[in-house]
């Protein structure tokens, strides 16, 4: 079983103690992400808002991020599935292509 990790991060210039069975250097990264969100959205109209409507741009953000990503995924995910039907018929038509030319060699 996986240890459990808690991790001091710095977050908006404030310090949180955050647990998770990921990695510390994971943990970390988590954290940097965010810190990056919070400075593109002060760094736009955000730094005008008040603390309360800030927060609720960036966590808009990140969820527009995420059903962005989400999207995408299903998309590549319908791809795949695709692809790969293709790539079992044109498997089982070489297969049976070989067959037909072993049979016309006589073997």
């Amino acid at each position: 079983m996986k240890q459990k990790n808690n991790v001091e991060v710095l977050i908006g210039g404030n310090t949180y103690t955050i647990s998770g069975y990921e990695s510390a250097d994971y943990l970390q990264r988590i954290a940097t992400y965010i810190n990056t969100k919070i400075d593109e959205v002060c760094s736009g109209s955000g730094r005008l808002m008040n603390q309360t409507s800030r927060n609720a741009l960036i966590q808009l953000t990140i969820a527009d991020e995420l059903f962005k990503q989400k999207e995408l995924y299903e998309e590549l995910l319908k791809e795949k599935e695709e692809t790969d039907k293709i790539l079992f018929e044109l498997k089982h038509e070489l297969a049976a292509t070989k067959a037909r030319l072993d049979a016309k060699k006589g073997k």
